[in-house]
C-alpha cells in the first residue's frame, strides 16, 4: 500500500498546474490578438474580415496568367505556319483563276453564247472563260469522254505531256484552283479531256503512236527495274558469299573429303569436302 504525499510534495503539484495554466492563458490570448490585428486589416483593405487561415505546409502558391499576352515559341516542337504560310496562301489565291458566275447577258438572245452540243443558253462559267468552251452542264455530264477535267499529273503520264507544255496557257488553257487536300500546296492544275488529246495526238503522230510511246515507255521502266533488281541480288550473293567464306576462314578444319565422283563428260573425278564444301580434282590410278 502506496504511502500518502507529503504537504511539500502536494504544494510543488500545486504550483506547477498553476504555471501551466498560466502559460496555457498566455499563448490563448496571443492567438486572439493576431486574429484580431489580421481581421483590422482585411477590414481596412476592403476583404474578408474573418481571420485568415494558416497555409498548409505542402501547399503551393497559385499564379494567375493572361493568356491572351502569352506568346507561343514553339517549345513543344509544333509547325507553326505563321505569317510566312498565310502570305504564301494569298499568293496561291491571286494566282487561282476567279470566274464571274453571274456574267451580263444580252437582251438579244442571238448573241449570248449557246452550247455547241445541245444549243442551250445555261452554259457553264468555267469552261467558257477559263477554256473558251460553250457548253451546258447537261452535256458535260453526258460526254465525259470530252469534257471531263484531268490533272497535270494524269496529263504527264497518260498523254506523255511535259511541264513546259502543260503550263503554256497558249498549248494548253488551264483551270488554276486551290488544291482540296491542303490550302499550302500549289495549285491545282486541271484540263480538258479532249484538248489534251488533240494537242497529244497532233504531237506523237495519232493514237496508235501514242499508245507505242507509251508502251515503249514502260517497257524501258520494266528494264530497268529489272537491270536494278538483278545488281541488287548479285551484291547480296557477292556479300553472302563473302561472309561465308570468312566465317569457314575463321574456323580452320580438317578436310573430309568424299569419294570421287567421275564427271563422264570430261572424264574429270571430284572429290567434295563434307564439312566446307571445297571441291578438288582427283586421278584414280
Amino acid at each position: 500500500m502506496s504511502q500518502p504525499l507529503s504537504p511539500e510534495v502536494l504544494q510543488k503539484i500545486e504550483e506547477n498546474k498553476r504555471a501551466a495554466l498560466a502559460k496555457l492563458a498566455q499563448k490563448k490570448r496571443e492567438r486572439e490578438s493576431e486574429g484580431n490585428e489580421v481581421s483590422s486589416n482585411n477590414v481596412q483593405d476592403g476583404g474578408d474580415s474573418r481571420a485568415s487561415k494558416r497555409r498548409a505546409r505542402w501547399a503551393k502558391p497559385i499564379f494567375d496568367y493572361d493568356l491572351s499576352q502569352m506568346v507561343d515559341t514553339r517549345g513543344g516542337f509544333i509547325a507553326d505556319e505563321g505569317n510566312d504560310a498565310d502570305e504564301f496562301r494569298k499568293k496561291l489565291e491571286e494566282k487561282a483563276h476567279k470566274v464571274d458566275m453571274n456574267p451580263a447577258r444580252s437582251l438579244d438572245p442571238n448573241q449570248n453564247p449557246r452550247c455547241s452540243e445541245c444549243n442551250s443558253l445555261d452554259i457553264d462559267p468555267h469552261f467558257h472563260q477559263i477554256f473558251n468552251i460553250c457548253v451546258c452542264a447537261a452535256c458535260k455530264e453526258k460526254f465525259p469522254d470530252r469534257y471531263s477535267l484531268i490533272t497535270k499529273t494524269e496529263a504527264k503520264e497518260d498523254y506523255l505531256l511535259t511541264d513546259p507544255e502543260l503550263r503554256d496557257e497558249e498549248l494548253l488553257p488551264h483551270w488554276s484552283k486551290p488544291n482540296p487536300k491542303k490550302s499550302t500546296w500549289n495549285n491545282m492544275m486541271l484540263y480538258v479531256r479532249f484538248m489534251v488529246e488533240e494537242y497529244a495526238f497532233k504531237k506523237w503522230g495519232g493514237p496508235e503512236a501514242l499508245d507505242a510511246e507509251w508502251e515503249k515507255r514502260e517497257k524501258y521502266k520494266k528494264e530497268k527495274k529489272d537491270k536494278q533488281f538483278k545488281e541488287k541480288l548479285k551484291d547480296l550473293r557477292k556479300r553472302t558469299i563473302t561472309s561465308t567464306w570468312e566465317k569457314r576462314r575463321d574456323k580452320a578444319h580438317t578436310h573430309e573429303y568424299g569419294d570421287p565422283v567421275q564427271n563422264p563428260s570430261d572424264g574429270t573425278t571430284k572429290q567434295t569436302c563434307k564439312i566446307c564444301g571445297l571441291e578438288i580434282e582427283t586421278e584414280v590410278f
